[in-house]
């Protein structure tokens, strides 16, 4: 179980920071990245429990976990949208998505086989959700410059890791199929990798909001 591996740190450090940051934060929407994220360290120490100590398979954890995260992020990047249009266009995405994954699950390929299909529709839908993302973006920010902007760091992350983990998705049956990865060691390495970046823009993201929030606050007199 121990030592972790490091990119669990920075799914802790990202949780840690959300607490810091947002307790007292006024924007509803991103305060739910506080459980969100603890959802998201709990889902990652119990699946190594599950395949280190008890020798148990973790996949019909994942297949929970995953869609979590992609309804989640369609949720945050639609909510911090202004405009209309883009907004409705997430929201409807988001829901059909979560219609599609309980489909899954229940009648296609079930809880104990990798989601592979919804893997596959999840980060095709990440990668267009953040497309629109930043088409809202480029019309409404007013900020000095977009790396101050919280939305655009949230963005960043979520493109990133599902742009880096739309090749392996999309070959993974050809992978099982020729048994180029039995182990699952090359989703892994990418896997791994990635969540450094996403995870360091969401933090990089919090710390934008906090900073935002106090200018936003009324001076004392």
């Amino acid at each position: 179980m121990f030592p972790l591996p490091l990119f669990h740190y920075f799914a802790i450090g990202a949780f840690i920071i959300s607490v810091a940051v947002l307790h007292k934060f006024n924007n509803r929407p991103l305060r739910w990245f506080i459980p969100f994220l603890l959802f998201m360290v709990l889902v990652e120490l119990g699946g190594r429990y599950l395949r280190k100590i008890a020798h148990e398979p973790n996949t019909w954890l994942y297949n929970i976990s995953i869609p979590v995260e992609y309804l989640f992020y369609g949720f945050i990047l639609g909510s911090l949208c202004i405009t209309p249009s883009l907004k409705r266009i997430i929201f409807y995405g988001t829901a059909i998505l979560g219609i599609w994954v309980l489909i899954n699950l229940f009648f296609v390929q079930g809880f104990t086989q990798l989601n592979t299909l919804t893997l596959k529709i999840g980060c095709s839908f990440m990668i267009i959700t953040c497309c629109l993302g930043l088409v809202d973006l480029f019309r409404n920010d007013e900020h000095k410059t977009l790396l101050s902007n919280p939305l655009f760091w949230i963005i960043a992350g979520v493109l990133f890791f599902n742009a880096g983990e739309f090749s392996y998705h999309f070959l993974t049956d050809l992978f099982f199929e020729y048994g180029l990865d039995k182990t699952a060691k090359l989703f892994a390495t990418i896997n791994n990798k990635l969540i450094f970046v996403l995870y360091t823009c969401i933090s990089i993201a919090l710390i934008c909001s906090s900073k935002q929030e106090k200018k936003l606050q009324p001076t004392r007199s």
